[in-house]
């Protein structure tokens, strides 16, 4: 059976647009972003990179839903 994510979530840059890459790397292209398995992650990452000004970006088949982040 080949089961595909109904969503990817991922992490923008509220000012560039960029998406991260991971390892403090960011990119233009979102088919390069970093596909996090959970909004958990995404939360522990901001923290952990003290990322400020950044966006979780729900992109779903069909739409895209975009949820700003303010992590302290």
């Amino acid at each position: 059976m080949n089961f595909k994510e109904p969503m990817k979530r991922l992490l923008r840059h509220a000012h560039t647009g960029k998406f991260f890459r991971g390892n403090g790397r960011w990119t233009k292209r979102v088919d390069r972003a970093l596909d996090f398995p959970h909004v958990m992650h995404v939360v522990h990452t901001c923290l952990l990179h003290g990322l400020r000004d950044v966006e979780l970006v729900l992109q779903f088949d069909d739409k895209t839903k975009t949820v700003p982040l303010n992590c302290r």
